[in-house]
């Protein structure tokens, strides 16, 4: 396997593009960008979840753990979590990795871990209104995704809603068009997935702190 330090340096955003974030995080709780991730980043993912049998991937529920429950009436998507096993992977998580180390010592947020998984959205599955920070899993704080679909096209639907807390209030919806990057704050902001007409994936993953942490 690679060393992670070349992983590291293939894969790597420039500090303005982090600047970036940060300062949408700071003055509205969530940011919306395009072709942030490294084009060769993104390609070894889109290569990675374009090779991954339908048999790799699980049911979704909600919850965690003791917690977890499936409930067909609030998603129907499917999953696939996301552990150091291939290039593209490892790649991703050391990205991660870097995203974590800057917003800590910019933002001061205190995250320590990571995880993350595949997501497969069949043609009419959907994921109703909901917060990312559920019973069970209150040490998730800030929520990432990145999607993986190339010629998307409006029509297409699937899009994300993000319910903002700005004043006044703003529904944003977002098209899951390769390379487009979202981050938002998992215990504040409602979001829902709209049902699209053919496949859709992306990678959703949230940085964790402490049960005793707080921001």
């Amino acid at each position: 396997m690679p060393s992670k330090a070349l992983l590291i340096s293939e894969v790597a955003l420039t500090s303005n593009q982090f600047d970036v974030l940060a300062k949408n995080l700071t003055d509205k709780g969530y940011s919306v960008q395009t072709n942030v991730l490294p084009k060769k980043l993104s390609q070894i993912l889109w290569d990675e979840v374009q090779g991954m049998p339908p048999s790799k991937f699980d049911k979704a529920g909600i919850g965690k753990n003791e917690h977890l429950k499936m409930n067909v009436l609030i998603r129907n998507d499917k999953i696939s979590w996301i552990e150091a096993t291939t290039k593209a992977r490892v790649a991703w998580l050391n990205w991660a990795e870097s995203l974590k180390a800057y917003l800590n010592q910019h933002l001061f947020l205190g995250f320590v871990s990571f995880e993350s998984h595949f997501a497969r959205y069949e043609k009419g599955n959907f994921y109703r209104k909901h917060k990312d920070a559920f019973q069970g899993n209150t040490n998730r704080k800030l929520s990432i995704i990145i999607y993986l679909n190339k010629n998307w096209l409006v029509k297409n639907g699937g899009e994300l809603i993000l319910y903002t807390n700005e004043e006044p209030a703003k529904k944003i919806k977002i098209s899951p068009r390769f390379g487009t990057l979202v981050v938002f704050l998992s215990d504040d902001i409602l979001h829902e997935v709209l049902p699209p007409d053919r496949a859709r994936h992306s990678i959703s993953g949230w940085f964790k702190v402490n049960n005793l942490a707080t921001l």
